[in-house]
């Protein structure tokens, strides 16, 4: 099976897309299937052995550190039909997306659309100006052809007409977990919709990672860590993980709160107490390390995001051992953990209480560990991958072997 991946957000950025679609592309090369990755250019980034990269220029764009590929052109198209694709699929609805959609159209092949990103959720927190959002709509219908336009009007009028033009005439539209479908209606028919999750796997730390974790950040033997793993700005609820934190300090005083992730808001840490420690964006091994340092300080997973598909953080916790603490709850019944997390109100009162709950009771900590652990489990990286590939084949007809899991 030879598989195009188009992506508009890659390395050195990382997210939960960039996350996903590099696992897939490891399993599949890993099984012995072609599979090619459409990304925006960045110097600071080169292919693994073995890996097939298909940079496009780019320039970033002032947004949370993507950078945008160019205005898809028939020699795009061209340069991926030279590689003699099977399937195309689609991880983003940005200019990389947008090629990927065009080039099946283009090419005849058959389609995979994945909905990684809350996108009703997302046009709302970075305000994106609604001129913006005509424009790009207009330039797609242009670009696209042959759609009738419907009417829209504001945001998220707009956003679904786009959505719209990019899954019509899809041959399957993936979703991470049912809780997409609660929050979003997607314009294609229930039958073309699937749900696979991606799978994460185990991550191996020595204590010596762990203790050099520690001693970086000034973590002492008796902190009781709040791990929070993510971008660092409102849309993911940093701003109420600082307030429900300033709570929690009167009945915890050991409490430390741990922020792994690029800083997007400056302004949300600018003024924050020797309680709280900013790393910044860390890579896999580093921030494996900081998992196993929350574990080993009896600590908990911080997750006020209420815009995560997935949110595979919380897979990648439950691995180390770590309960988590959740606002979202549709994600925490119907997410990959199957309910086993906390869930808290949306409030500053709700999420330290929730914070204080699992601190303050180990027995409840350790079983919401354990279940989480089990459900995690479930969801492996070969799995994740044998799903897809069954997908492939379904949309191609064309055979594929299956991926252990």
């Amino acid at each position: 099976m030879r598989v195009a991946h188009f992506t508009d957000t890659y390395l050195p950025r990382r997210d939960g897309v960039v996350t996903s679609v590099q696992t897939l592309d490891r399993q599949l090369r890993h099984a012995g299937h072609d599979s090619l990755l459409v990304v925006p250019r960045h110097p600071d980034v080169v292919a693994e052995v073995g890996q097939q990269l298909l940079t496009l220029r780019s320039l970033p764009c002032g947004v949370a550190q993507l950078r945008l590929a160019p205005w898809p052109r028939q020699r795009h198209v061209d340069r991926v039909a030279a590689w003699r694709p099977d399937v195309v699929h689609v991880h983003t609805p940005g200019p990389a997306g947008l090629l990927g959609v065009l080039a099946a159209r283009r090419l005849g092949l058959p389609v995979v659309h994945t909905y990684h990103t809350d996108l009703d959720a997302y046009v709302d927190a970075y305000r994106i100006p609604t001129r913006v959002l005509r424009v790009a709509v207009g330039a797609y219908r242009r670009r696209l052809g042959g759609l009738p336009p419907a009417a829209a009007d504001g945001r998220r009028g707009l956003l679904r007409e786009g959505v719209r033009m990019l899954l019509d005439g899809a041959d399957a539209v993936v979703v991470p977990t049912p809780a997409v479908l609660d929050r979003t209606s997607l314009p294609v028919h229930p039958d073309r919709i699937r749900v696979i999750p991606t799978g994460v796997a185990p991550a191996s730390v020595t204590t010596g990672a762990v203790e050099d974790f520690r001693r970086r950040y000034g973590l002492a033997a008796g902190d009781r860590i709040v791990l929070a793993v993510g971008r660092v700005n409102e849309e993911k609820g940093t701003a109420l993980l600082l307030a429900a934190f300033d709570r929690l300090l009167a009945t915890h005083p050991k409490g430390r709160l741990v922020l792994v992730g690029q800083v997007y808001d400056p302004e949300l840490v600018r003024e924050l107490g020797r309680r709280v420690v900013v790393t910044g964006q860390l890579p896999p091994a580093e921030v494996a390390a900081a998992y196993a340092a929350t574990q080993r300080s009896r600590g908990v997973l911080a997750f006020p995001s209420r815009t995560d598909t997935q949110g595979l953080v919380l897979q990648e916790a439950a691995h180390a051992g770590v309960p988590a603490v959740m606002t979202d709850a549709g994600l925490c019944a119907r997410g990959a953990l199957a309910g086993a997390a906390l869930c808290a109100p949306p409030t500053v009162a709700g999420f330290a209480t929730a914070l204080a709950a699992l601190l303050g009771n180990p027995v409840l900590a350790r079983s919401l560990a354990d279940r989480a652990r089990r459900a995690a489990l479930a969801h492996t990286p070969g799995a994740y991958a044998g799903a897809m590939l069954g997908l492939y084949t379904e949309v191609t007809g064309v055979e594929a072997a299956r991926v252990a899991a």
